[in-house]
């Protein structure tokens, strides 16, 4: 007798080992897709990371430049009643003048009203 197998054995076997590496690659693709599903979960949470990193700078430049404008303003605002108080006090005397011409008699004297210009007094 011949150690020969039968044809439908052959296939037999052969289906066995076509099997086998099915089963071996499925496992393979299997553990592949599962460290795939791994990395971009990694990638996925750096991302975030950096994301919120980026967005946190960002907001903290944005938070930099609105100070920095409110600064400026208040400082133009500061600047601006400078000059305008510089203006007020150089018409003072001026305006003072005419509210004593307006409000005190016309028969008192230049010098008189000077001298009650100069002295603060007060009007009664």
């Amino acid at each position: 007798m011949s150690a020969s197998i039968s044809p439908l054995q052959a296939i037999n076997q052969k289906e066995v080992a076509l099997r086998h590496r099915v089963e071996l690659a499925n496992t393979q693709a299997e553990a592949q897709l599962l460290a795939a599903h791994k990395e971009a979960k990694q990638i996925i949470a750096q991302a975030d990371r950096e994301g919120r990193t980026k967005a946190e700078t960002l907001y903290q430049q944005g938070v930099e430049e609105a100070g920095r404008e409110a600064e400026a303003i208040v400082a133009a605002a500061h600047e601006e009643a400078a000059v305008l108080q510089r203006r007020a006090a150089a018409r003072l005397d001026e305006a003072t003048r005419q509210i004593m011409d307006l409000v005190l008699p016309v028969n008192i004297s230049l010098s008189e009203k000077a001298k009650l210009l100069n002295s603060n007094a007060v009007l009664e």
